[in-house]
C-alpha cells in the first residue's frame, strides 16, 4: 500500500513539474468526456421530450389509419378509407374502448378580428377532449348534440387566442375558417412547445361541421383515436378492433389489413429506439476525441521516458524491477488520464447547462454518462500509457545511464 502510494506521489509531482505540457495533453480528453457526456445527456433530453409528446396526444391511446406505403416521396393509400361505417361498428361493439373519436386534420387559414394564422384546425367528436385529456382555461367544450347537429363551434389554443384576440376575450366571438365562421366556445389551457410542435397552435372543432363545410365526405377520417379501458388492455383493444375492422372490410383471412393500428406503447418503443441508436452514435462519433486525447497522451509519455532515460538507468541499477518501471510510468499515464476525466466531466455538466441557458432545451446529465466518459478516460490511460511504460521497463541500465 505504501508502495503504490509513493508512487502516485512521483506521479503528481511528474506532473505538476510540467503542468502546461501536462494540461495541454489532457485537453483531448476534457474535451472528449465532455463531448461523450454532453452527446448522451443530450440524447437523454430528446428522449425524454418525444416520450412526453407522445405522452400528451392522449391516454391509453390507439390510433387508426388506412394502411399506406410511401412511394416516389408521397404516401399512397393502400386501402379502404377509414370512414363512418368503422367508427359506428367501433362505437356499438368495442368492449374495450370507451372513448372514441374520429379526427379529420386540415391546415387552414384562422382570421380573427385583430390578423390571420396559418394553423392546423382538428374535427373531432366531445370523447376527443377525454382521449387527450385537453383541459379548459376557459369556457367549454362542445357538446355530442353541437356534433350531431354539426354547430360551428370552436375550442381555440393560446397561440390562436394571443395572434388572432390579442388582450380581449375571445368567448362568443367568431373566427373565420376558410371563410366558414365559428363561434369560439372554450380555450385550452397552455401546453407550450414539445419538441419542435407548438402544442397551444391548435383549433379542434366538432368533426361533422369540418366534415360538412371543409374537408369533404368521401375522403373518410384522417383517423380515428381511440382510448383503451386502461393500460393492461391497450393489446386487448387493439386486438378487438383488427377484428372488428376486418369484418367491416370483408377481409378474407388469408389475405392482409387494409388499415394500421398504432398504440401508446409501440409509439414509445419506436421513439426510444430511434433516440436511442442516434445516442448510441453520437456518442460514438464524440469518443474519437477520447483516442486522439489517448494518442496525445502516448506522445508525451514517450518523450518523458526519453526526458528520464538517466533517471531510469538509475533507478534499474540500484534495484527496481521492470515491473517498478512500468507501473510507475503506467500510473503516470492514467492518472493524467483520470485528471483529464476529472476535468472533463465538470465541462460536460456545465456544458449541458449552458445549452439550457442559450436554448431552452432541457439536457438531463445522465448519471451513466458520466461513468461512460470518466470509464473511457481510465481506458485511455491504461491502452496509450501501456506502451511507453513498456519501453521505459525494457532499456538496458548500462545504455539508459550512458544516455546524454
Amino acid at each position: 500500500m505504501r508502495r503504490f502510494f509513493k508512487i502516485f506521489k512521483v506521479a503528481f509531482q511528474s506532473i505538476y513539474k510540467n503542468k502546461t505540457r501536462s494540461l495541454l495533453t489532457m485537453l483531448g480528453i476534457i474535451i472528449g468526456v465532455g463531448a461523450v457526456i454532453m452527446t448522451i445527456s443530450a440524447g437523454e433530453g430528446a428522449t425524454k421530450q418525444v416520450q412526453d409528446q407522445i405522452s400528451g396526444l392522449g391516454t391509453n391511446l390507439l390510433m387508426i389509419q388506412t394502411k399506406s406505403e410511401r412511394k416516389a416521396g408521397i404516401n399512397v393509400r393502400m386501402g379502404r378509407p377509414i370512414d363512418k361505417k368503422d367508427l359506428e361498428i367501433l362505437q356499438k361493439n368495442a368492449v374495450w374502448m370507451p372513448k372514441i373519436s374520429p379526427l379529420l386534420a386540415i391546415g387552414a387559414q384562422a382570421i380573427g378580428p385583430v390578423g390571420y394564422k396559418s394553423t392546423m384546425v382538428y374535427g373531432v367528436s366531445f370523447d376527443y377532449f377525454f382521449i387527450s385529456s385537453r383541459e379548459l382555461q376557459s369556457g367549454s367544450f362542445f357538446t355530442d348534440e353541437d356534433v350531431k347537429t354539426a354547430k360551428k363551434y370552436c375550442v381555440i389554443g393560446q397561440t390562436i387566442r394571443e395572434e388572432l384576440f390579442p388582450g380581449t376575450d375571445p368567448i362568443g366571438r367568431q373566427i373565420r375558417i376558410d371563410k366558414v365562421p365559428f363561434t369560439v366556445v372554450g380555450i385550452l389551457t397552455e401546453e407550450g412547445t414539445s419538441g419542435m410542435q407548438d402544442m397551444d397552435d391548435i383549433i379542434l372543432a366538432p368533426y361533422t361541421t369540418i366534415q360538412n363545410r371543409l374537408y369533404g365526405r368521401s375522403r373518410g377520417y384522417t383517423m380515428i383515436m381511440a382510448s383503451a379501458l386502461s393500460e393492461d388492455h391497450i393489446l386487448d383493444a387493439k386486438t378487438e378492433t383488427i377484428e372488428l375492422l376486418r369484418e367491416s372490410h370483408k377481409i378474407k383471412e388469408a389475405d392482409d389489413d387494409d388499415f394500421q393500428i398504432m398504440t401508446q406503447i409501440e409509439l414509445q418503443e419506436i421513439t426510444s429506439n430511434i433516440t436511442g441508436i442516434l445516442t448510441i452514435l453520437l456518442g460514438a462519433v464524440a469518443s474519437i476525441s477520447l483516442i486522439v486525447g489517448g494518442i496525445g497522451i502516448m506522445n508525451i509519455m514517450l518523450v518523458s521516458v526519453t526526458e528520464r532515460t538517466r533517471e531510469i538507468g538509475t533507478r534499474l541499477s540500484i534495484g527496481a524491477r521492470e515491473s517498478d518501471i512500468l507501473t510507475q510510468f503506467l500510473i503516470e499515464a492514467i492518472v493524467l488520464s483520470l485528471s483529464g476525466g476529472v476535468l472533463g466531466v465538470l465541462f460536460g455538466v456545465v456544458g449541458n447547462q449552458i445549452i439550457y441557458k442559450a436554448t431552452g432545451f432541457f439536457i438531463p446529465t445522465a448519471f451513466y454518462s458520466i461513468l461512460i466518459g470518466f470509464g473511457f478516460a481510465a481506458l485511455v490511460g491504461v491502452a496509450f500509457g501501456y506502451f511507453p511504460a513498456r519501453k521505459a521497463a525494457k532499456l538496458n541500465p548500462i545504455d539508459a545511464l550512458r544516455y546524454e
